[in-house]
C-alpha cells in the first residue's frame, strides 16, 4: 500500500465517501495549542500548532453571533492575515437594527477567561436570553460548547457540543493542499437531521456517509447503482448542514453545524464509529459554524442571520403546474392548458422546455414554434408574443428551460445568435487553461455510470489549453428515431460581476415575449461526459471564483459547488433588473446549487423516475431542505423518467400517479413533469382515460384505477388551492425567520421526545403544513399483503386533534395527543365520501385553518373582478392563534423591509393576528387585529368565520351557539329554510350576520372587514 493516502492520480478525481474515509486513523491529528491570542473587536480567538515537520499552523475561532461559534482551520496557514477577511456568505447579511431577529443574534459582548490550561468565551445580550459558552483546551486541544442560559440550568454543566480526541485529523492531498476532517463527540441517544438534498427515506441519518458534489446523477443511481436510497450518492445540491436533537436526553437543547465549502466535502454521521461523527474537506479551509438554541427555530433563525434571508417569492409559485419534455409546438402548450381548463384542474404554471428553443440556442425561441407538427399548414397563434399572451389569458405562467451553455453552432455566422457574439466580443466565457497541463492522465475524464468509474472520451479532447473559450456539451440523449438532442457550446464566467450582469440582460427577449419565471437546468453545469469530469467542467480546468468574496482563480474542482450558486444570483439580480419589471416578483426553479441559494430561488430535486422508491423519499427530501430555509422545494410529481426497472414504460402506474400527486398536494413545489420524446405517451393526470379514448385503446388492468385518476388528481389539486392562504402565510413567514413551509414534526412539537425514540418513524412519513394541519400519505403501494392502502398515523403529545374532513362533513371526536391511529383506512377508492380520506390529515385542536373558494389558477376570482373571502375555520379547543398575511402576491414592494435584501421591499402587506380563547366555560372570544396595515385588499371587503364544534356541544334552536356579538352589536341569526339556502342568504347579506349549517354541524359567520381590530364575544348553550 503506498504511504501516501491519496496517491497523486487520485487527486484531482472524484472520490466516494467510503474511499475518502477509508484510511483517516493514518493521518496527522492536531496535538496542543503552543500559543494563542484574543482579537476582542473580531472576538476571535488565534492558535498556533506545531506540524509533524515542526512548521506552524493557525486556527481560528470566532464567536460570530451571541449564539454562533465559527472555526477555520489550514494546515498551510500560519498567519491571520492568510484567512480571508471576506466571506460570500456573510456578505449577504444586512443588518437593520429594526429587525429585532437580527439585533437578538448580532448585538452581545463576550467574556474573555484564561487559566488553567484553556481558554473560556462566554457571550452575554441584552437582546438574547441565550449566553454560550466555549471552552477551549489547549492541551491537548479540544472544543467545549455550553449553554449557560437560565433556562438551562439544569443542564448547564453538560458540554453541548465538543470536538472528539483527536479533533482534528490532516493530510496532504497534492502539493498545495490538505485534507482536512473534523471529529465531534457524538452522544448515544442523538439523532441527526438536515443534511439538505441526500438520498433515502430517513429524515434521520444516524449511521450514514454523505457526499457532497454537485452531479448529474440521473435516477440517483450512477455510482453505486442502487437507486435514490442509498444516501452515499452524490446529488445535485450541497448544502452541508445539520441539526443534532436529543443530545442532551431530557433538555431542549439543540445544536446545529455548517460546513461551508463549496469543493467536494463529505460527513460520516456514526458510521465509522458510533461515538462521533465526521466532516471532511478535500481542498481550501476548514471552515464550519455551531449554532446553538432549546428551540430549532431559533437555529433556523441564527441560520438565515448568516446566510440571508430568503426573499419574498409569488403567489403562483405555489400553484399547480405542469411540464414536459416534449411539447414541441404552440398546439402542445395550447392543448395542455385547454384541457386542464376542460377539466376544472387548477394550472398556474406551465414549463416550457428547451423544444421552445431556437436549435438549443438558449434565450432564443425558434422561428417555426407556432406551426403545428400534426399539421404543418396550421399556425396555432400569429407570433410568440401572442400565445403568450393567450396562456396567461387562462391564467397560466409560463417558464422556460434556461442552461448555462451558449451553443457555438453559430461560429462561422456568429451575427446570428447575439448572446454568443457577445460573449465571444467581450471575453465572457470560461477558457480552456489547465493546471498541470502537460500531464497525459488529463485527456481521459472520469465518469461513473452503473455503479462503475470509467473514461468517458477515449483521450479525445476538443480545445485542450487552448487560451480559448472551453468547449462543452449539452446532451439531453436521443430522440425516438435515434438522433443525438443537443449542442456543443461555451460557458460564462460567472464569478465575475460584468458576466453576471450581462447574462440577466439575455433574458430581455424571453420576457418581452410573455415569458413569466425562469427554471434554471442543468446547473452544476451539466455537460456530455465526454467533454469533462463527472459530467462536468475537467477538474483541472481553471477558473474564477469569488467565494471568499473578491475574484481569484483556482481550479475546478476546488470550486466545484460555487458555480451554479452564481448562476441563479446572475439570472435573479438580472431579472430584478429588466425593463418593466422593476417591481415584480421574480421566481427561479432551479436545480442543484449551494448553501444560500435559497435567497434567489425554490430548488427542484433532480431527474428522478417513476418509481416508488423516489415518491417515498420526497417526504424526507423535502422536509430535510426545509430545515435549511428553502421553501419551495419538490421532485417532479409522478417521476420525470421511465421507471429504473422498466425503460420500456410509457406512463407512470396510475396508482403511484395517484398518491404522488395527492401527497404533493400538500408540499411545497408541485409540479408533474415528465418525458415524451419517444419515452413516455403522457403523464398529464386527465390523459389516463382520455389518452386510451383519443388513440382508441383499451385501458389496461386495473381500469378502475386509470378511471379514478381524474377525479381523484383533481380533488387534491383543488383542495390545494383552497389552502392557498395557508401556504402563502407560511411562505411569507418564510422571509421574516426562515421556517419552512413543511415541517417536521419535531418542529412544531420538540416536547414530544418520543419522536426521537419509538416514534422516530413518524418523522420519515408525516409533516405539517404550517403549524397545524398535518399530513399522513401512504407512500407504498396497496394490495392485500401490504395492508391494502392502510396505515399508521401518529398525533404527537402535547395536543388533541381533529380529521381534517374540509367542512364536507361534521368534526369526528376528538383524539388525545399521543395517540398512534392503527390501520387508518386510506384505500383508493371513490365509495361514498372516502376521497377526503385518500390522505389522513388532522387538525391541531383550537386551530385557524384560513382557507378561500376554488380558483382554476391564484388569483382568478379577482382577475374577474370578483372577491375571494377569507374563511377563518376555527377548530374546537380552549385556544389558539394565527397570523396571516395579506398582500398583491406578485409585487417587491410588498416584502418585509427590514428582513430582505430587495431595495424595493416597502412594508406593502397586512399582516393579522386571530386570536380565540373561551373566557367562561360558555363564552368565547376571537379578536381580528391588523398589526400591520401597508396593504388594503380590493374586492375582500368582508371575511367568514368558521366555527367548526366538537360533536359533544350541546345545541339549541341555532345549533350550539345562542348568540354572536362583533364590537359590542349584536349579530342576528340567519334561520328557517335549508342550510344552502341559509348559507346563500348569509353570501348576500349587506351586514354583519351568522347562521348554523346542522348537515356540517359548524356556525358561519359573516365580518364585514372595516376597522383594524374587530372582536366577537360568542356565547354557547
Amino acid at each position: 500500500m503506498s504511504n501516501e493516502i491519496f496517491p497523486s492520480n487520485r487527486i484531482y478525481k472524484f472520490l466516494k465517501v467510503e474511499e475518502y474515509f477509508g484510511r483517516y486513523k493514518e493521518w496527522d491529528k492536531l496535538d496542543s495549542a503552543v500559543s494563542h491570542s484574543f482579537e476582542a473587536t473580531q472576538n476571535t480567538l488565534s492558535l498556533t500548532f506545531k506540524k509533524g515537520d515542526g512548521s506552524d499552523c493557525l486556527m481560528l475561532i470566532q464567536i460570530l453571533q451571541n449564539d454562533t461559534l465559527r472555526v477555520r482551520f489550514n494546515p498551510k496557514k500560519s498567519t491571520e492575515g492568510e484567512y480571508s477577511l471576506l466571506d460570500h456568505l456573510l456578505a449577504n447579511r444586512n443588518f437593520d437594527e429594526t429587525d429585532e431577529e437580527l439585533l437578538k443574534n448580532l448585538l452581545f459582548d463576550v467574556e474573555y477567561i484564561e487559566g488553567n490550561g484553556q481558554v473560556v468565551l462566554k457571550t452575554k445580550s441584552d437582546h438574547n436570553p441565550v449566553v454560550m459558552e466555549v471552552v477551549v483546551t489547549l492541551d491537548p486541544f479540544g472544543i467545549k460548547v455550553f449553554n449557560n442560559s437560565t433556562s438551562n440550568a439544569d443542564y448547564a454543566k453538560i458540554p453541548l457540543w465538543q470536538t472528539a480526541e483527536p479533533g482534528i485529523y490532516y493530510t496532504p492531498n497534492g502539493l498545495d493542499d490538505y485534507a482536512i476532517i473534523q471529529a465531534v463527540k457524538s452522544p448515544a441517544d442523538s439523532k441527526y437531521i438536515g443534511f439538505g438534498e441526500q438520498g433515502g427515506t430517513k429524515l434521520s441519518k444516524n449511521t450514514e456517509q454523505l457526499n457532497y458534489f454537485n452531479f448529474d446523477n440521473m435516477r440517483y443511481r450512477q455510482v453505486y447503482d442502487r437507486g435514490p436510497l442509498d444516501n452515499r450518492e452524490p446529488l445535485y445540491h450541497s448544502e452541508p448542514f445539520f441539526y443534532e436533537f436529543n443530545g442532551i436526553p431530557g433538555s431542549k437543547n439543540v445544536n446545529a453545524v455548517l460546513l461551508d465549502n463549496p469543493s467536494q466535502v463529505f460527513v460520516d454521521i456514526n458510521y465509522s464509529n458510533s461515538s462521533r461523527y465526521m466532516l471532511g474537506t478535500r481542498f481550501n479551509d476548514l471552515d464550519y459554524y455551531v449554532f446553538i438554541a432549546e428551540d430549532p427555530k431559533d437555529i433556523l433563525d441564527s441560520f438565515t442571520a448568516i446566510v440571508g434571508r430568503a426573499e419574498l417569492k409569488p403567489r403562483y409559485a405555489l400553484g399547480y403546474h405542469q411540464g414536459c419534455y416534449g411539447y414541441e409546438c404552440a398546439a402542445d402548450l395550447k392543448w395542455a392548458v385547454d384541457k386542464h381548463r376542460d377539466y376544472g384542474i387548477p394550472l398556474d404554471g406551465l414549463a416550457v422546455d428547451v423544444d421552445l428553443q431556437d436549435n438549443y440556442r438558449t434565450f432564443t425561441i425558434k422561428p417555426n414554434y407556432q406551426t403545428n407538427k400534426n399539421n404543418p399548414q396550421e399556425q396555432t397563434f400569429g407570433n410568440h408574443k401572442e400565445m403568450f399572451s393567450y396562456l396567461r389569458s387562462r391564467g397560466v405562467k409560463c417558464s422556460t428551460n434556461i442552461t448555462p451553455v451558449i451553443s457555438k453552432q453559430d461560429e462561422g455566422n456568429p451575427g446570428y445568435y447575439s448572446t454568443y457574439k457577445e460573449g465571444l466580443d467581450n471575453d465572457y466565457f470560461v477558457k480552456d487553461l489547465r493546471y498541470d497541463a502537460n500531464n497525459p492522465d488529463n485527456f481521459h475524464y472520469q465518469i461513473y455510470g452503473g455503479g462503475n468509474e470509467y473514461s468517458s472520451n477515449g483521450g479525445w479532447v476538443e480545445g485542450y489549453n487552448s487560451g480559448k473559450p472551453y468547449i462543452g456539451e449539452v446532451y439531453y440523449g436521443n430522440d425516438a428515431a435515434g438522433n443525438e438532442l443537443g449542442s456543443p457550446g461555451h460557458y460564462s464566467d460567472f464569478a465575475r460581476p460584468e458576466v453576471r450582469e450581462w447574462w440577466g440582460k439575455q433574458y430581455t427577449y424571453l420576457f418581452e415575449q410573455g415569458l413569466e419565471f425562469v427554471w434554471q437546468d442543468m446547473t452544476t453545469p451539466a455537460i456530455r461526459d465526454k467533454r469533462g469530469d463527472m459530467k462536468g467542467f475537467p477538474f483541472k480546468l481553471y477558473i474564477n471564483t469569488d467565494f471568499e468574496g473578491t475574484v481569484e482563480q483556482t481550479t475546478v474542482l476546488k470550486a466545484w459547488n460555487a458555480y451554479s450558486y452564481n448562476l441563479h444570483k446572475a439570472t435573479y439580480e438580472g431579472l430584478n433588473k429588466l425593463p418593466g419589471r422593476e417591481n415584480k416578483r421574480n421566481f427561479i426553479i432551479g436545480r442543484g446549487s449551494y448553501v444560500g441559494s435559497h435567497r434567489y430561488a425554490g430548488l427542484w430535486t433532480g431527474d428522478n423516475s417513476s418509481d416508488w422508491d423516489f415518491f417515498q423519499m420526497n417526504i424526507s427530501q423535502v422536509l430535510s431542505l426545509g430545515m435549511h430555509a428553502l421553501a419551495i422545494t419538490g421532485q417532479d410529481i409522478g417521476g420525470f423518467e421511465q421507471s429504473a426497472s422498466d425503460d420500456k414504460q410509457k406512463w407512470a402506474s396510475p396508482e403511484l400517479v395517484i398518491r404522488w400527486t395527492a401527497a404533493g398536494a400538500f408540499l411545497p413545489w408541485f409540479r408533474n413533469h415528465y418525458v415524451r420524446k419517444g419515452r413516455k405517451e403522457f403523464q398529464e393526470v386527465f390523459q389516463y382515460t382520455e389518452w386510451f379514448e383519443t388513440w382508441g385503446k383499451e385501458i389496461p388492468a386495473p381500469q378502475e384505477l386509470y378511471y379514478m385518476v381524474p377525479t381523484i388528481c383533481r380533488h387534491y389539486i383543488q383542495l390545494r388551492y383552497r389552502l392557498m392562504q395557508l401556504f402563502y402565510d407560511a411562505l411569507f413567514e418564510n422571509t421574516l425567520d426562515g421556517l419552512p413551509i413543511c415541517r417536521p414534526l419535531f418542529l412544531n412539537d420538540p416536547q414530544d421526545l418520543s419522536l426521537y425514540n419509538d416514534k422516530e418513524q413518524f418523522l420519515n412519513d408525516e409533516f405539517f403544513v404550517r403549524k397545524d394541519l398535518l399530513i399522513a400519505p401512504v407512500l407504498h403501494p396497496q394490495s392485500e399483503n401490504n395492508n391494502n392502502g392502510k396505515r399508521d398515523v401518529y398525533l404527537p403529545q402535547g395536543s388533541d386533534w381533529y380529521g381534517f374532513v374540509n367542512n364536507s362533513m361534521p368534526l369526528g371526536s376528538v383524539v388525545e395527543g399521543g395517540t398512534t391511529i392503527r390501520d387508518f383506512d386510506a384505500n383508493i377508492n371513490l365509495n361514498g365520501d372516502h376521497i377526503h380520506f385518500i390522505v389522513p390529515m388532522y387538525v391541531r385542536a383550537g386551530a385557524i385553518i384560513p382557507t378561500i373558494e376554488i380558483e382554476q389558477y391564484v388569483g382568478q376570482l379577482n382577475a374577474e373582478g370578483k372577491p375571494n373571502p377569507i374563511t377563518l375555520n376555527v377548530y374546537p379547543g380552549q385556544q389558539g392563534e394565527y397570523t396571516m398575511y395579506l398582500d398583491d402576491g406578485v409585487s417587491r414592494s410588498s416584502a418585509p423591509q427590514a428582513e430582505v435584501d430587495d431595495d424595493k421591499a416597502n412594508d406593502e402587506y397586512r399582516a393579522t393576528k386571530i386570536t380565540h380563547s373561551y373566557t367562561s366555560e360558555k363564552t368565547r372570544e376571537i379578536k381580528v387585529e391588523r398589526i400591520h396595515d401597508g396593504y388594503t385588499p380590493q374586492y375582500e371587503q368582508y371575511f367568514f368565520v368558521a366555527l367548526l364544534h366538537d360533536p359533544g356541544e350541546a345545541k339549541g334552536n341555532s345549533g350550539p351557539l345562542k348568540s354572536v356579538t362583533i364590537a359590542g352589536q349584536q349579530v342576528s341569526a340567519i334561520t328557517g329554510n335549508s342550510p344552502e339556502e341559509r348559507a346563500q342568504h348569509l353570501n348576500d347579506s349587506a351586514n354583519n350576520a351568522w347562521y348554523y349549517n346542522d348537515n356540517i354541524n359548524i356556525s358561519f359567520i359573516k365580518v364585514f372587514d372595516n376597522a383594524s381590530s374587530i372582536t366577537l364575544n360568542l356565547s354557547y348553550v
